[in-house]
């Protein structure tokens, strides 16, 4: 009897355990990544271009002020580099924005998306993103759509309109850029004192496509685009494809330890590269 009564309780706990482990596996979900290719975000991750885009809106920024951002670009891997220029920027008084340039990440995963937005959601200042070519691998390109927002976008601040533009044409096979958007949204610039359109790759590169730059390159001028700001390339440069026409910009990589730091009026635009090299070592 006393053998049965024995046999029994530890059928019945064996039982108990079974049921009892999905229960566990529920609760334990979030705290486990089962793919590196999966796509399980937290609600706060969510749409972050478009919640910050608000945050830019309710600064109510007036028609006749200066603007004042930061561009970053390249962060891909960079997290020490990342955190110096994040702890930089929050030091000021002065950045309205962030606005960077592609290259979030390095192999488009989600615990790559996570640690650099670890990083980048310490700004004290809203950011704004564009997709860059190591962000639409693997499953990057459904990520960043969920944790960030559409691949081409704008909005207005102050006197200024922002243009964010998809140019990575060998990842998306050829459809992007999407040129004819891109038209759609220069059509109106007559209402704005300046005008930026902002991407990954530059129009310089093979990667953007010859007949797409060419085009690319005729909108900008034809449209008297403030300037054409640009990542991936890994160095900061400024340069103009015609005279006289829309002046472009490379911004470099995190790891270069630099920041550009952009100022603008009705009247015109200027810049500052600001190194932190060696501050936060």
């Amino acid at each position: 009897m006393h053998n049965t009564t024995t046999k029994y309780n530890y059928l019945n706990k064996i039982t108990l355990t079974v049921l009892a482990l999905p229960l566990l596996m529920l609760q334990a979900c979030e705290k486990f990544e089962y793919s590196p290719y999966e796509i399980r975000l937290h609600e706060n991750e969510k749409q972050l271009n478009q919640r910050n885009i608000d945050r830019i809106a309710g600064q109510n920024i007036p028609q006749d002020a200066t603007i004042t951002f930061a561009l970053i670009s390249d962060t891909q891997g960079y997290y020490k580099d990342t955190e110096a220029l994040v702890n930089h920027l929050n030091n000021r008084n002065d950045v309205q924005f962030v606005l960077h340039n592609g290259d979030i990440t390095d192999f488009g995963l989600l615990k790559e998306f996570r640690l650099i937005n670890e990083k980048l959601g310490r700004l004290n200042a809203p950011l704004v993103t564009v997709i860059g070519n190591h962000d639409a691998v693997s499953n990057g390109m459904q990520l960043y759509k969920q944790m960030y927002g559409p691949y081409n976008f704008s909005f207005v601040a102050g006197h200024s309109k922002f243009i964010f533009i998809n140019t990575n044409n060998w990842e998306f096979n050829g459809t992007a850029p999407d040129l004819d958007w891109l038209e759609t949204q220069l059509a109106d610039r007559a209402n704005y004192s300046q005008v930026f359109v902002l991407s990954h790759i530059p129009p310089t590169s093979s990667s953007f496509g010859e007949a797409n730059a060419q085009r690319y390159r005729q909108l900008m001028n034809k449209y008297k685009v403030s300037m054409s700001i640009h990542g991936h390339n890994h160095s900061f440069e400024t340069y103009q494809m015609e005279d006289g026409g829309t002046q472009y910009m490379n911004v470099g990589e995190a790891a270069d330890e630099e920041y550009v730091m952009m100022q603008v009026s009705n009247s015109g635009v200027a810049f500052d590269r600001v190194s932190i090299r060696g501050l936060y070592e």
